[in-house]
């Protein structure tokens, strides 16, 4: 009987010596199947989240996902709530760039390598770990394919200084990020300056990227800047008659997912965040009409990523956050 036991524990340890990494995911699952449980944060709608949930239930059947969704500000207030009473509830956390980057900030992440992190590019995961990005948002400028002949279509931002363009501009009335990304990346003094000649084009502001490409659709805008590539991809499938073109640089806004720093169910975590991002869970993100950031996983169609070179917000820029959204009021209005 002795003789047995040798063997098998000789077999088991060969077997993780030759296969570490099925070693290391097979103990994985065992020590989150013992776990039970794993809390969701998402800034994504409550059916996207279901889906991520819902997909992840019928790999790991024994683990109980579950999900809260809100808005970005109001998921920080609970975040923060939940710390300030040493009651963290969550596990996983997907929020937008700059949200991503205040968790961190604040150490309410932990570090973790998943496997899964080698299918991500640089800038779309954290040099120390902290998070990956598990789908983007590109910010490109939309038009009117009935009012806006194929000639005029911009080629740069300076094109919508135009004349033609007075008036007959859309933009999100609260576009911090991409304002302070394309400032950052035009330069402080260019970057300015052009968002200032943007205003005096009458630029009109509008609260919600998605409503803002229904009114480019309705013609109550010639174009519009901020709203996302796939606000009009999805409004091109019901023969709306709308178009986008990227103009440089093209603001992408991540969505950084990682693991609470005092994660009460730490291994479910880290076994959500790999199937995440793993080609089966960027599959499922596919299928939600989102960009999936896997390299290996193109989104539909995949001219949604073809020739775009994403601008990310830099750190420094987020630390003088405030900074450059009392700019935007400055040069848009808005309280």
């Amino acid at each position: 009987m002795n003789r047995l036991y040798l063997l098998a524990s000789c077999a088991i340890l060969a077997w993780k010596s030759f296969f570490p990494g099925m070693a290391a995911a097979a103990e994985l699952r065992e020590m989150a199947e013992a776990e039970g449980r794993v809390v969701f944060y998402a800034t994504m709608n409550t059916s996207d989240a279901k889906a991520l949930t819902d997909g992840f239930k019928q790999v790991y059947p024994k683990i109980d996902a579950q999900f809260f969704r809100s808005v970005d500000a109001q998921m920080m207030e609970k975040i923060l709530t939940e710390a300030r009473a040493g009651r963290p509830l969550w596990d996983v956390v997907s929020v937008t760039s700059f949200y991503g980057h205040v968790l961190k900030k604040r150490g309410m992440l932990a570090p973790y390598d998943s496997a899964e992190r080698k299918y991500y590019r640089e800038g779309y995961k954290d040099p120390q770990g902290m998070w990956t990005s598990t789908y983007t948002n590109y910010a490109v400028f939309g038009y009117n394919t009935g009012l806006v002949p194929r000639a005029s279509v911009p080629r740069s931002h300076t094109d919508l200084l135009k004349p033609e363009w007075k008036g007959q501009i859309g933009l999100e009335g609260r576009a911090y990020e991409w304002f302070a990304t394309v400032v950052s990346r035009m330069g402080e003094e260019k970057g300015l300056k052009f968002m200032r000649s943007l205003a005096q084009q009458q630029a009109q502001t509008r609260t919600g990227r998605t409503l803002i490409a229904q009114l480019v659709a309705a013609g109550e805008f010639r174009g519009a800047l901020t709203a996302y590539s796939q606000n009009y991809e999805n409004l091109k499938l019901t023969s709306a008659p709308v178009e986008w073109v990227a103009l440089d640089p093209v603001f992408a806004n991540i969505h950084p997912t990682g693991l609470a720093a005092k994660a009460p169910h730490p291994n479910a975590g880290r076994l959500f965040i790999d199937f995440i991002l793993s080609k089966r869970g960027q599959e499922i993100i596919r299928a939600l009409k989102r960009i999936p950031d896997r390299i290996d996983t193109l989104p539909d169609p995949p001219r949604l990523v073809e020739g775009i070179k994403p601008a990310f917000a830099r750190p420094e820029v987020f630390d003088d956050f405030d900074r450059y959204v009392k700019l935007f009021k400055e040069v848009f209005g808005g309280k």
